[in-house]
């Protein structure tokens, strides 16, 4: 009860309860289970996608075992033997396993197919050591990482052939959600983005399904003994350093058990420090200078802000007819280094702080926007970003819940990656700014500069360590307010936008 009150401190009372329902909803009355039934391929799809096999050669799945619960080790092979896609091989390297039921069954499915590989050892390496030898085993291009007492959909491996027979990426990533410990019930789908940069340092996003080049995992050394309990973390880190083509599957491949004796449970201080020095030495070989802690349940980044510069604060009426052409006006007269466009009404939380923050995502290589968190009086969000392929376009994602509730996956207690921000609390290096297009009335006009630096390959920011107060919901704020001939010209120009890769989802 201590727990629940204290969250509900945190995240408000009707974000409490609604997260209280969804799980209830999910353990006890099967309601996930059912909607995920409905949207797995049926056992045509199956059949259809094991006659067509994608040309993507063998794909190595490795599963480090210890200790395995049978039933749960059972299921895991099941899930493997199950899929659709053939050309596989699964590398089951147990490490010195003390549980005689755990070789057994190994031993027994290994027989049944001899692509089911089984390697005991005699000590016990640790995940991270275990992962590495069975590694050393795979014989296929792709390996894909799996834990012991996890599950595979059957078109798991089949999804990923298809992709790496279409693109050739060097790492993919699927959708995943969750199993209970007794295997009655799934839960907690999780839908990612595709691979954002800002919000793989707040947490590990990718997490499962992972795949990636056999040798460039190799390369890099595998998974590191010193990160246990967030190597996995710390390997996408280190891949994303070695490549950008990395394929996002949005697809729920993946189911992850949640065993309450798993070390992110048992040891959840020494998981959070091992995330935080992984950011941390991923941010310093990018040459970058910060400070990393946790905060709240996400990993912060606190970069340097620059020193010694110029910034105008540009203050103007959101609801006058020609905002943009005002906007336009004073930047181009501005000589300011940095340029914070900022709706006449927004009263500003730690001015200091607030702007420190702003600038020292805005200072950073490839970025363009940066925008805070905005709420109104009573602590509502007003603006956290703009996501894009809605039915209104684009809209303000979480407009209307308590500050603090953090939504979907505690996406707005992260600093990360969105796909647009509002002019109305808006941070860019003044070199990096082109000018709006006046003929936008609405918030369609943010969205339609922020695509347009996206194209130059900038990425945009929203942070929720600086906050500000809006006393208004204009035209320029809110995605509820989208008329027809913003639309049409929003449409011209970008044609029709169903699904951004960047941030929009599937709820």
């Amino acid at each position: 009860m201590r727990r629940i009150l204290e969250y509900a401190r945190e995240r408000g009372i009707a974000w409490t309860l609604r997260r209280g329902c969804r799980k209830a909803g999910e353990r006890v009355l099967g309601i996930y289970d059912r909607k995920r039934r409905r949207e797995m391929p049926d056992g045509a799809e199956l059949a259809e996608q094991k006659a067509s096999q994608p040309e993507a050669g063998l794909i190595s799945v490795v599963i480090p075992v210890f200790n395995t619960d049978p039933g749960m080790l059972r299921a895991l092979l099941e899930s493997l033997l199950a899929q659709t896609y053939t050309c596989m091989e699964a590398i089951l390297y147990d490490g010195g396993s003390t549980r005689p039921e755990t070789a057994e069954v190994l031993d027994e499915y290994a027989a049944k197919d001899a692509r089911l590989k089984v390697t005991h050892a005699e000590t016990n390496d640790g995940i991270s050591g275990n992962t590495n030898h069975a590694l050393t085993l795979a014989s296929g291009s792709y390996a894909a990482l799996c834990d012991h007492d996890d599950l595979l959909t059957p078109d798991a491996l089949w999804r990923v052939a298809e992709a790496i027979a279409r693109e050739r990426p060097d790492v993919l990533y699927s959708d995943e959600d969750r199993i209970t410990e007794d295997g009655k019930h799934f839960m907690d789908p999780y839908h990612k983005p595709d691979f954002c940069p800002e919000d793989l340092n707040a947490c590990n996003y990718v997490c499962h399904l992972l795949v990636a080049r056999t040798q460039l995992l190799r390369d890099i050394g595998g998974l590191r003994s010193g990160f246990d309990g967030s190597q996995d973390h710390d390997l996408i880190l280190r891949l994303t350093e070695k490549t950008d083509r990395i394929v996002h599957l949005p697809y729920i491949l993946y189911s992850w058990r949640e065993v309450q004796s798993s070390a992110s449970h048992r040891k959840l201080d020494q998981c959070r420090d091992a995330g935080c020095r992984a950011v941390k030495e991923h941010e310093e070989r990018l040459g970058q200078k910060c400070a990393v802690n946790i905060s709240g349940n996400m990993i912060r980044v606190r970069y340097e802000s620059p020193g010694n510069v110029m910034t105008d604060v540009i203050r103007f009426d959101p609801d006058s007819a020609d905002a943009y052409a005002e906007l336009n006006r004073k930047a181009k007269e501005s000589t300011a280094e940095y340029l914070f466009f900022a709706d006449m009404d927004l009263d500003i939380r730690h001015s200091e702080t607030f702007m420190n923050e702003l600038l020292s995502h805005a200072a950073r290589e490839g970025i363009g926007a940066v925008t805070p968190v905005l709420t109104d009086a009573r602590g509502r969000i007003v603006h956290g970003g703009f996501i894009i392929g809605t039915e209104r376009i684009a809209e303000c994602e979480y407009e209307g819940l308590h500050a603090g509730a953090g939504g979907y996956h505690d996406v707005m207690n992260m600093t990360r990656n969105v796909s647009a921000v509002s002019p109305c609390a808006m941070m860019i290096r003044r070199e990096r700014f082109i000018p709006f297009d006046e003929r936008f009335r609405t918030g369609l006009g943010a969205v339609d500069l922020c695509l347009r630096l996206k194209e130059q390959g900038l990425r945009h920011i929203y942070t929720p360590y600086a906050e500000a107060v809006c006393r208004r919901n204009g035209m320029l704020l809110s995605g509820k307010k989208r008329d027809a001939a913003d639309k049409a010209l929003f449409a011209g120009k970008h044609g029709e936008i169903r699904y951004d890769p960047c941030r929009g989802r599937k709820y």
